[in-house]
């Protein structure tokens, strides 16, 4: 009897184990980016994840699996797998997003009256970013 009921335990967790993990992503909200949600929480909602999350891009497709990071529990001691630094956003952006819906000079005068719009904590000596018009993550410092 005893046999019999340690059998059907973990015959059960396997069936629940195992059928969770495939169709994880279906029927959470969150999507792929659950797991990163859990420290990254002001993710959930910022125009940079959701726009992607929507096209079933997750976290993973630009940041990598990052195992290392994701099971670090001394939060933002070890990074992910791939930090896009500021001079490489524009690379990374073109390696998906080939064309842009407005030509290039009229995004830049866009652009540039934007930033006199609005308070900038970016100087302007530096040069654009998809990001600037796009968002970014905003992420505190060691997260």
């Amino acid at each position: 009897m005893r046999r019999a009921l340690l059998i059907a335990a973990v015959g059960l967790t396997v069936l629940l184990v195992g059928g969770c993990g495939a169709r994880l992503d279906e029927r959470d909200p969150l999507g792929a980016n659950a797991g990163c949600y859990v420290c990254h929480m002001t993710f959930v909602n910022e125009e940079l994840a959701t726009v992607h999350l929507a096209a079933k891009i997750g976290c993973i497709q630009c940041h990598g699996a990052s195992a290392a990071h994701a099971n670090d529990e001394n939060v933002g001691a070890t990074p992910p797998d791939a930090v896009i630094e500021r001079d490489q956003i524009n690379d990374h952006c073109r390696a998906c997003h080939e064309t842009h819906d407005v030509a290039p000079e009229l995004m830049i005068a866009r652009w540039q009256d934007r930033v006199n719009t609005r308070t900038s904590t970016r100087p302007l000596s530096l040069p654009a970013a998809c990001t600037d018009c796009h968002g970014d993550h905003k992420i505190a410092k060691g997260l």
